[in-house]
């Protein structure tokens, strides 16, 4: 049974249903930015690219050399954007405080310092809705750390930026 039979047997027309879950699409598209937990949006997909990564040097290059910190400074960034919905005025800080050793001792006994970053880039699409799998998540993390790290870094950017100019024009509203 398809879901016009379905819709028929209900009484109601059968692309009306149709109807209604092309408005629900319509309603809830956009940057998917904030609003942790709305399961009727549309999943978004990464602002930038896994190989983009060239767009931003410097953090992909401190992504090859010193992961941790890069590890570090996004979890801090996101922690913020998490618990105030606003930019961290740090910018992440120095990135050296307690998940960057957490992910360089892990790194440096067993060469496991990507398993930390499941759980962030799980976060952040469930933050963000976008689309993936932890299965990708672990290919990614474990083939292309300093992509996924530098990928992750420019979308929690993008995410501030959208936080700091909501909340100016709230300041002049």
């Amino acid at each position: 049974m398809n879901a016009s039979e379905v819709s028929q047997k209900e009484g109601e027309p059968a692309d009306q249903s149709a109807e209604q879950s092309h408005k629900k699409e319509e309603e809830g598209s956009g940057s998917g930015a904030g609003q942790p937990g709305q399961q009727d949006r549309p999943h978004n997909y990464w602002h930038n690219g896994l190989f983009s990564c060239w767009d931003d040097v410097g953090t992909y290059c401190m992504s090859c050399w010193c992961p941790c910190m890069v590890y570090g400074k996004n979890r801090k960034r996101l922690d913020h954007l998490q618990e105030n919905d606003t930019a961290d005025p740090e910018h992440g800080g120095s990135g050296c405080d307690a998940d960057c050793c957490m992910h360089l001792a892990l790194d440096m006994l067993c060469g496991f310092g990507w398993v930390l970053q499941l759980g962030q880039r799980a976060t952040l699409r469930a933050r963000y809705h976008i689309d993936g799998s932890s299965g990708n998540d672990c290919l990614t993390a474990f083939f292309c750390t300093p992509c996924e790290l530098t990928q992750e870094s420019r979308q929690l950017a993008e995410e501030e930026m959208a936080a700091s100019n909501t909340e100016r024009q709230t300041h002049n509203t």
